[in-house]
């Protein structure tokens, strides 16, 4: 290598972790699902480098692969400073259980009455090293869980939205043996599925869609107090009956088979291709995606409609989660990360962020849902969402109500999901399905 190679290749390697140290700031945000997303985080980070006279570095990573990016960051003592994340709040409850996350208490201050106060509960969590609960996530936003549907393809087939049941086992039924049959018929093709629910091993989805199925059997294995009851026979047998409940569509042949491998996106492109009629989502994403490029079909093709009664005749609560921020304590720049997350909160910005993001989320700010933007009336994706955001009870998190971090060992391991597999890929019975579960739960909260 020549001399010159050598300087200029020197020179380069020192460049490097100057350029990476000249930010104030640096955030690490999940790339959106559609352009929108992105730009509303360029514009709020803009905004605050305007404000403060602060450089951020703003890095964008795939959504899936964030949380093994910041572990690795916390393992070389080099987190980033701030950090928002469409991950399950395990994460969270993780690192401020192992004391890597700032008590943002202060930093919030006042502006933490602007909050839903059951929202801002659960941003609160344990620090083992103090034994004591503080605020160690910012509420970002929350979401639900919601039914979508394709009204023109039930207008096709001689549906309409009246049609369809408010009753658990007919709702379930009528996509099956009535709307699946119907809509083929009417277009002339096989490859519609009447309901997009997703049956995979290694899905967050597909755990996520069955714990609202554990919720409306009354099922919880876990209660509010955080006691474990799941060798109680009642409920041995509650989990059974919902695990057959939500296999025995794809046994019907009324869920496509490609389910079995969905990722956490299956379900919205199938939706988006129009080869299912219904399914169930935990955010708005897939409306969302239909806003921005297909106008027509989110305003008058498509509708998000309320989930049936349970089988019991009862409403039941929604699986939900709360999108949280953090800033980390080994991070280089705590003080300007706080300032960042006073400015969200205080000029408005967390809500730029949610009403032109793409809405995939709600606001966990009561006072930002009660705005037109939220409750236009021409809006069928909208004003149910924020329906069911305020009539309906959130299902209570396992790990919070009970302090146990093996609760999200369960979920990150998918043991519902491997054992909802299992009952639709090697045809095990429901009750084996869900003994071999509730032995692994019981392992992993031994460990």
């Amino acid at each position: 290598m020549s001399r010159l190679k050598r300087v200029l290749l020197a020179a380069a390697l020192s460049l490097a972790p100057l350029g990476a140290q000249a930010a104030d700031l640096v955030v690490w945000w999940p790339e959106g699902y559609y352009a929108e997303e992105d730009a509303a985080v360029r514009e709020t980070i803009a905004a605050f480098e305007q404000d403060s006279g602060k450089m951020v570095e703003l890095v964008f990573y795939p959504e899936q692969g964030l949380p093994d990016r910041i572990a690795a960051g916390l393992k070389r003592g080099q987190p980033p400073d701030f950090v928002f994340g469409f991950w399950r709040p395990s994460y969270v409850r993780t690192w401020a259980f192992e004391d890597r996350l700032v008590d943002l208490t202060d930093t919030v201050g006042h502006f933490s009455d602007l909050f839903d106060p059951n929202q801002l509960d659960r941003a609160v969590q344990l620090n083992a090293r103090t034994g004591e609960r503080a605020l160690y996530g910012l509420p970002m936003g929350q979401i639900s869980n919601y039914v979508h549907v394709w009204k023109s393809l039930l207008e096709r087939a001689g549906f309409s939205l009246a049609d369809i049941p408010t009753r658990w086992e007919p709702f379930w039924a009528f996509w099956c043996d009535q709307a699946q049959p119907a809509v083929r018929q009417a277009l002339g093709r096989d490859d519609i599925w009447g309901i997009g629910r997703p049956m995979s091993a290694g899905s967050d989805d597909t755990a996520f869609q069955f714990f609202q199925f554990i919720y409306a059997y009354d099922a919880d294995y876990v209660t509010r107090d955080g006691k474990l009851v799941i060798d109680e026979p009642e409920i041995r047998r509650r989990l059974v009956k919902a695990i057959d409940s939500y296999t025995a569509i794809y046994r019907k042949g009324c869920i496509p088979p490609d389910a079995l491998t969905w990722d956490d996106s299956g379900n919205n492109r199938a939706f988006l291709a129009a080869t299912v009629v219904m399914t169930t989502n935990n955010t708005l994403s897939i409306p969302n995606a239909l806003k921005r490029e297909r106008p027509e079909d989110y305003y008058e093709n498509t509708a998000t409609i309320e989930w049936p009664l349970g089988p019991s005749g009862e409403t039941f609560p929604m699986e939900g989660a709360l999108f949280q921020a953090m800033v980390f304590k080994d991070a280089g720049n705590v003080a300007t990360a706080r300032e960042f997350v006073r400015f969200l909160v205080a000029e408005g910005w967390l809500m730029h962020f949610l009403n032109s993001s793409g809405e995939r989320m709600l606001p966990s700010i009561p006072a930002l849902l009660d705005q037109p933007f939220w409750l236009d009336p021409s809006d069928r994706h909208h004003m149910i969402a924020v329906m069911q955001a305020e009539s309906r009870p959130t299902a209570h998190n396992y790990g919070l109500a009970s302090g146990d971090l093996g609760h999200d060992q369960v979920f990150r391991e998918h043991v519902w999901a491997k054992a909802i597999h299992r009952i639709v890929t090697e045809n095990i019975t429901p009750e084996q399905a869900v003994d071999e579960a509730m032995a692994r739960i019981k392992e992993i909260l031994a460990e």
